[in-house]
């Protein structure tokens, strides 16, 4: 562990995962000189999104709002990691408030490159080896998308199957908990101890899973090299004795986009509404554009539109049981993580998974000349996460990628950017 530790120390000036005075090497070598071998996470070392809230760390939701209006008892989801073994390595950098404007973290497999968001300290600490697991949180794609973009392993659960509590919320009808891990042997450790009532099952594990390619103006998101590695990547599949259905997800992707983020936005506000007024200034852009937008919305425009959702989420199942589909398959985002730290990414491809509540696991598939990864995301049917494990545990047999390399160990580092 005392190597660990230096490694962090050596890189994490560059990658700037942590928050700044989270991490403390020497209460991680204390608590691994202790560990319990009986435990299920005994000594992996764990980061957790700074909206979450972890006992004697104050939460700062990447804000410079006074940090008393965010106490509260330490979330469950961290108690149960801690529980299982898991050793706090620090808070990891979020968006402000898990929205937008980004964090000073940076993309270890390319420093000049964004790690995402809103999880982007989450994904940039496990790519980087600081941590083994990961807590982030998901409203539209914030595990997901940073995950591909920094080429680790991601999830995002069913709506509702991993508890809210402790957590600073972003909206109640569409955050999720997520996790991010350094490998699918170690994402399939973790998921019993996290999710609620976690059944070791055998479904999803047969020999050929019908899986949906979802058409249409969703897929026409993508870039041509992103929808080229993606063929690529089905195609094996198929070849691995998969049946790949190409299914027309919708007419147009933007109205689902559109509503999830009419939801979340007024739900933000209804968060921050106590706030807003006396802290307006001190907010960050992005934060305050969002909320101006969410205090423009109606109570009975949110009604509506959270009927519309549910009608989506509804139909969302319909869909997959009638083609029978075991999962879709479809890539992390439009395109590859973004150069510079403008933006966290473009949501887009995302957001449909959030605002029907479907489980989610991404993996890397590959890397571009600028060691950017390739990364895929397998969406199962809702409450089925145990299913969906086990078929992207076999799809990543297939289609995923072994260890890729750090910015510090390739040809395009990025130190000193």
């Amino acid at each position: 562990m005392k190597e660990r530790v230096n490694h962090i120390a050596k890189y994490e000036p560059a990658v700037r995962a942590f928050v700044e005075g989270t991490f403390d090497g020497d209460r991680v070598l204390d608590a691994s000189a202790r560990p319990d071998q009986d435990f299920p996470l005994a000594g992996l070392l764990l980061g957790v999104k700074d909206i979450i809230n972890v006992d004697q760390i104050p939460t700062r939701c990447g804000s410079v709002l006074p940090a008393h209006l965010f106490e509260g008892q330490q979330a469950s989801c961290v108690t149960r990691l801690l529980n299982a073994g898991a050793i706090m390595a620090g808070k990891t950098v979020t968006a402000e408030f898990a929205v937008s404007d980004p964090g000073p973290s940076r993309n270890p497999r390319n420093l000049g490159h964004t790690p995402g968001g809103s999880s982007s300290g989450s994904a940039a600490a496990v790519a980087a080896g600081f941590c083994d697991i990961a807590l982030g949180t998901q409203t539209s794609g914030s595990v997901i998308r940073p995950a591909g973009y920094c080429g680790t392993f991601g999830y995002k659960p069913s709506f509702g199957r991993v508890a809210l509590d402790g957590v600073l919320p972003y909206s109640k009808s569409m955050d999720h908990i997520g996790l991010l891990a350094k490998d699918m042997h170690t994402l399939a450790a973790s998921l019993p101890v996290l999710v609620t009532d976690w059944q070791n099952t055998n479904d999803g594990a047969r020999n050929k899973p019908v899986i949906g390619v979802p058409m249409g103006s969703y897929l026409d998101l993508a870039k041509p090299h992103i929808r080229a590695q993606f063929e690529a990547s089905a195609r094996r599949l198929e070849g691995a004795g998969c049946e790949l259905k190409p299914i027309t997800l919708c007419e147009e992707i933007s109205i689902h986009n559109d509503n999830h983020d009419l939801i979340a936005n007024a739900e933000l506000y209804q968060v921050h509404k106590g706030w807003f007024d006396e802290y307006r200034d001190v907010y960050k852009p992005k934060s305050r554009a969002m909320l101006e937008f969410g205090r423009s919305v109606s109570e009975k425009t949110l009604s509506d539109s959270l009927k519309q959702a549910k009608k989506v989420q509804l139909w969302m199942q319909q869909l997959m049981a009638e083609h029978a589909l075991d999962a879709w398959i479809a890539p992390v985002a439009p395109d590859l993580a973004p150069e510079g730290f403008a933006t966290t990414g473009d949501f887009r491809m995302n957001a449909i998974w959030s605002y029907t509540g479907l489980p989610v696991v991404t993996f890397p598939t590959g890397t571009d000349v600028r060691n950017l990864p390739y990364s895929v995301q397998i969406i199962g049917r809702f409450g089925q996460d145990e299913a969906l494990l086990n078929i992207s545990r076999f799809f990543h047999q297939v289609i995923g990628v072994g260890e890729l390399p750090l910015a510090w160990s390739s040809d395009v580092s990025g130190l000193g950017k």
